[in-house]
């Protein structure tokens, strides 16, 4: 075999391999963090005086997980009721993404049910307010 058949061979295959690579990165999904980040980004101002106010908080949020269960202890600071929002967000897959209203029950607890939940990291986002004030909290959780 003379060179210009091992060249000939040689741009086939990289021709080969460079289509595989397309093929692939098409049947790759990719999810974005949020679908309107810029409007987000925006209004992050606002997330951040959330967060200092619940860092001022003489008792903070507190998550506990017992046997397929996630609990969410929020704190007995003001007779305003609490109302907001709980985000279950899953970084490596958007269909797995939660949101539930908060709805407490009399021990101030807000308890979700994780047995129906993929199991993985998630980022659990709670944005609430009691009486005038308005609050943010992330932590981080391993559903088992």
């Amino acid at each position: 075999m003379n060179w210009g058949w091992k060249i000939a061979i040689a741009f086939s295959l990289f021709g080969l391999f460079i289509g595989i690579l397309v093929f692939r990165s098409f049947q790759t999904n990719i999810d974005l963090v949020s679908e309107d980040y810029y409007q987000e980004e925006l209004a992050y101002q606002n997330k951040i005086d959330k967060m200092t106010n619940e860092r001022k908080l003489r008792q903070s949020l507190t998550f506990s997980q017992q046997s397929q269960q996630l609990a969410i202890q929020f704190p007995n600071h003001s007779a305003s009721p609490i109302q907001g929002e709980i985000h279950l967000f899953r970084p490596s897959d958007a269909r797995f993404d939660q949101v539930y209203s908060i709805a407490l029950d009399t021990q101030q607890q807000y308890i979700i049910s994780t047995d129906q939940l993929a199991k993985g990291y998630y980022k659990v986002k709670v944005d609430w307010e009691s009486g005038e004030s308005a609050y943010y909290t992330e932590e981080s959780i391993f559903i088992q």
